[in-house]
């Protein structure tokens, strides 16, 4: 695996590339796990996430902006003003068009990609994504936290408060919050770009959506993406076998 950093104006940006098959590129956007630590360092981490994925396709993994002007950080870290910094990295690179996968705030930066530079993605998974976190939430509290944590270094402790505050699936109202997020997407309709989603339900008491590609499933490009997924209690096994649908 190779990290290299990619000038962008006014800063640059990091990507850890793993070579793969011949399937389109996959263009990985995490959330603050990787979003706010340099992806120098941490290669063999990422390998061990991303390698089972390059069977198919090349994986590329993509950081947030680095300002070359600390002063500058809040306007280059506008998920907008990345989505436009990430683009520029796609097209010097030729990288593209990619399938997105992208979480928390990684997501917000997918959708400003898909928006504003459509020719460059073939198709966008999202998983976690807030449209915005208000200024007064409990959320902005939580982020501006481990902001401070990621900008002293104190990694430990970043990883630490994130894992108090990630729920298994199976504790006390786990399934409620996934039920309302998959109703959320449920509600969204149809995109060219984006996975749908088209009901949740219970199967033995455990909520389960359904995740289709829409009218582009019909040509491929979502091959592998028609499936249902379960809730269960982050054990091995919660995916609930397919044949349980209609």
């Amino acid at each position: 695996m190779s990290t290299r950093a990619i000038p962008i104006r006014g800063g640059r940006i990091e990507i850890a590339s793993l070579p793969g098959g011949p399937g389109t590129p996959l263009l990985v956007l995490g959330g603050l796990e990787t979003g706010l630590r340099p992806l120098a360092g941490t290669e063999n981490v990422l390998q061990r996430r991303w390698e089972a994925r390059t069977a198919a396709r090349t994986v590329h993994v993509v950081g947030r902006p680095i300002p070359d002007d600390p002063a500058d950080a809040d306007r280059l870290l506008h998920p907008r003003v990345s989505a436009d910094a990430v683009a520029s990295v796609l097209r010097e690179e030729e990288i593209g068009p990619v399938a997105i996968e992208a979480e928390s705030g990684g997501g917000r930066i997918g959708l400003w990609l898909t928006v504003d530079h459509p020719d460059l993605v073939e198709r966008l998974v999202l998983s976690a994504v807030a449209s915005e976190t208000p200024a007064a939430s409990p959320m902005a509290e939580r982020l501006g936290a481990w902001i401070a944590m990621a900008e002293a270094g104190r990694w430990a402790e970043f990883f630490a408060r994130m894992a108090q505050v990630m729920k298994p699936a199976g504790a006390a109202g786990g399934a409620e919050a996934f039920e309302r997020e998959a109703e959320t997407w449920v509600g969204l309709g149809l995109h060219p770009h984006v996975v749908s989603c088209y009901y949740v339900r219970r199967v033995d008491g455990v909520p389960r959506d359904r995740q289709v590609g829409g009218d582009e499933a019909e040509h491929g490009r979502h091959h592998g993406m028609d499936h249902p997924r379960s809730l269960g209690d982050g054990t091995d096994g919660d995916a609930a076998p397919s044949d349980l649908d209609p």
